[in-house]
């Protein structure tokens, strides 16, 4: 992952990464929206609270930024990344085509440090 910053450190975090194929990623998030319920179910596998998924256009390149909203943060992305769940599966390799990122992999880094926040 390119990037990874907080909201708060045991609250929320926000994965970036280059977005390698603009048009494919628009797609996805609107096979995502057609499996809504398995990814409701996901979710609240994962204990999230809220998450939003932004596409940042860019000279030259996009970037994909998802944010999520969860009181233990580490241990949403490794019970995410350890999943066996078919849907968990088809999310977390449908990410690597489009940004390269291998979700199966928790982030080894800690966990990010609040700068600034309003209204969390």
């Amino acid at each position: 992952m390119d990037v990874l910053s907080g909201i708060e450190p045991s609250h929320g975090a926000c994965i970036s990464g280059a977005c390698r194929k603009g048009g494919i990623a628009r797609d996805f998030v609107s096979s995502v929206k057609d499996k809504r319920k398995d990814f409701d179910r996901s979710r609240k596998r994962q204990k999230i609270k809220r998450e939003a998924w932004f596409i940042q256009q860019l000279p030259g390149s996009s970037t994909l930024i998802a944010f999520m909203e969860t009181d233990d943060v580490e241990k949403a992305i490794s019970d995410f990344a350890h999943s066996t769940d078919p849907f968990d599966i088809w999310l977390k390799d449908s990410a690597r085509a489009i940004t390269g990122i291998d979700l199966n992999e928790p982030r080894k880094d800690p966990v990010p440090e609040t700068l600034l926040s309003y209204g969390f």
